[in-house]
């Protein structure tokens, strides 16, 4: 029975290894090499990532797809035929699909299938860079001192592929340059640049903008560097200012010498500004010049040290104050100083059927020629209107609701005007009786303006 046991497992054992011998004779079986051509994909361009696959076969002959399922299209994406034992160099274009080109300016590494014509797999793996224009290029220029006349721009292509027709132009407070160039992969050229002296005279030492402007087959890219203008003896100098209502002006001094130096840094506000001025650290020194305040800061520094002062102007509070004073001046300027008077004022009458009466007398005065002019005036209620009326007839009775009007075509300057008229109750009235506003309208310069006159009463007492 054992020797039957022994036989069995001998058997399986040789079935086993001869399945086995047969699927690794059949099994895909290839020595894959990569040679970076370019690892790049420049999306602006949408230039293809290049690399050459070195395969040798050590199985049978056979024809091979190469192909990704990851976000990626490989070219070309035809069979190749490899002979058993043959090396053959192919070469494959990458290019990322519009899915994974937002995540511009970093490396990807993705999954690649060589598939024969069993389906039988084998798996390897690429890196590509995706990246843009502006990502590809860098534009550097050296600092500069006060007695510069020239300086030098680099540009430099961060990535192995060759642009054979560049144009760039860079521009800053001090040079402006246009250039056409090539740059293989990885290459750097600098040039040398005149710099403008005169505006090199007028502008402080500090950190100041270059923005260059590269163009390469119609695709743009913008890229901004930083030009220094040193002070003598190593000191570097930032200022930045901010806001209106609320001003911030910051401003950084450090010594990128080797030696210790003294700096000072100098601040001058007006006598209003003054008041509403603060700063992080208190001044060294405060002068007084006229209508001038003179804020000095002044330190010595030693190398690698800086001192940063941030002054800051609040005008909210005046300008709330002045917006205040200039409302009220218009409100009491319209109010004070019309072009027309307007009076209206009332007295009591005897009549022969012992009715109250009150006589209504509106005075209109110019103090310059103004034209088109109508005066409103409304009746009080409980009485009546008079059909007789004084010099100047109204233009209009409307006794439905108790309104009369003036017109008048043109005052000048000095005239005045007096519409009466006498209302009447049958009712007694006692105590005090108050009129309404008389209202009148004109037109000065071509503006339409309406002046509104005092209230007027009359107060009846019975009699004891």
């Amino acid at each position: 029975m054992k020797r039957v046991i022994k036989r069995f497992y001998f058997l399986l054992t040789i079935f086993l290894v001869i399945i086995s011998s047969i699927y690794l004779i059949s099994a895909i079986t290839l020595d894959v090499t990569h040679e970076s051509v370019s690892n790049t994909f420049i999306i602006d361009l949408n230039e293809p990532a290049v690399f050459d696959l070195v395969i040798r076969n050590l199985g049978d002959s056979d024809n091979f797809e190469i192909y990704s399922l990851v976000g990626v299209d490989i070219s070309p994406s035809e069979p190749i035929k490899i002979e058993s034992g043959e090396t053959k160099r192919v070469r494959i274009k990458v290019i990322p699909q519009e899915s994974l080109r937002v995540k511009k300016n970093t490396p990807f590494t993705f999954e690649y299938k060589i598939r024969n014509s069993k389906n039988e797999i084998q798996k390897e793996t690429l890196s590509i860079n995706i990246l843009d224009l502006a990502s590809i290029f860098s534009v550097n220029v050296n600092d500069i001192i006060p007695e510069s006349e020239k300086t030098l721009l680099s540009i430099e292509n961060n990535i192995v592929y060759d642009f054979s027709s560049i144009n760039l132009k860079s521009s800053s407070i001090f040079f402006d340059l246009e250039q056409e160039l090539s740059l293989t992969g990885r290459e750097k050229k600098d040039f040398t640049i005149e710099i403008d002296r005169e505006k090199l005279k007028k502008v402080d030492a500090g950190v100041y903008l270059v923005n260059s402007k590269i163009t390469v087959s119609g695709k743009t890219a913008n890229i901004q560097s930083k030009i220094k203008l040193l002070e003598q003896e190593g000191i570097e100098i930032t200022r930045d200012e901010e806001g209106f209502i609320i001003k911030r002006t910051e401003i950084i001094k450090k010594n990128i010498g080797n030696v210790k130096k003294t700096t000072v840094i100098v601040a001058e506000k007006n006598l209003l500004s003054y008041l509403f001025t603060t700063a992080n650290i208190p001044p060294t020194k405060v002068d007084a010049d006229g209508f001038t305040r003179v804020y000095r800061w002044e330190k010595e520094l030693i190398p690698n040290e800086e001192i940063k002062v941030i002054i800051r102007t609040n005008w909210l509070f005046p300008l709330i104050i002045l917006i205040i004073i200039l409302v009220g001046i218009i409100l009491v300027n319209r109010s004070i100083y019309t072009n027309l008077v307007l009076r209206k004022k009332v007295s009591f009458i005897k009549t022969k059927g012992g009715h109250f009466a009150l006589k209504v007398s509106i005075i209109l005065r110019s103090k310059k020629y103004v034209e088109r002019i109508n005066v409103v005036d409304k009746l009080p209620p409980l009485v009546e209107l008079y059909s007789k009326f004084g010099a100047i007839h109204p233009n209009k009775i409307d006794l439905t609701n108790k309104r009369l009007e003036w017109n008048i075509s043109s005052l000048n300057r000095g005239e005045t005007r007096v519409f009466t008229y006498i209302i009447y109750s049958k009712i007694g009235v006692f105590g005090r009786f108050e009129l309404p506003e008389a209202k009148a309208f004109y037109e000065d310069e071509g503006r339409v303006n309406e002046i509104v006159s005092n209230r007027s009463f009359y107060v009846n007492e019975p009699k004891s």
